[in-house]
């Protein structure tokens, strides 16, 4: 996947989940008993997977994940590298 379209798809899936943490908090019906109170707890959860989601959309976790990259991989050293 292009980086370009990667991060598009961060951006969205971030607004989505934002959108539906800020539902259940400040939208959600707050007389829900019962088995909707587990669903309301269920669409928090998915709320916070979806930021998770976005996340590693917009920073994946190894060169593997992007495709597109011009330049060969090679490891990065620090200060605290052995020489």
């Amino acid at each position: 996947m292009s980086t370009v379209l990667r991060r598009i798809a961060a951006v969205i899936v971030l607004l989505s989940g934002a959108a539906l943490g800020f539902w259940v908090v400040f939208g959600a019906p707050h007389g829900w008993v019962g088995g909707m109170r587990l669903l309301k707890f269920a669409l928090g959860l998915t709320s916070l997977g979806l930021v998770t989601a976005s996340a590693w959309l917009m920073f994946p976790g190894s060169p593997d994940d992007d495709e597109d990259d011009d330049t060969t991989p090679h490891p990065m050293t620090g200060p605290l590298d052995a020489l």
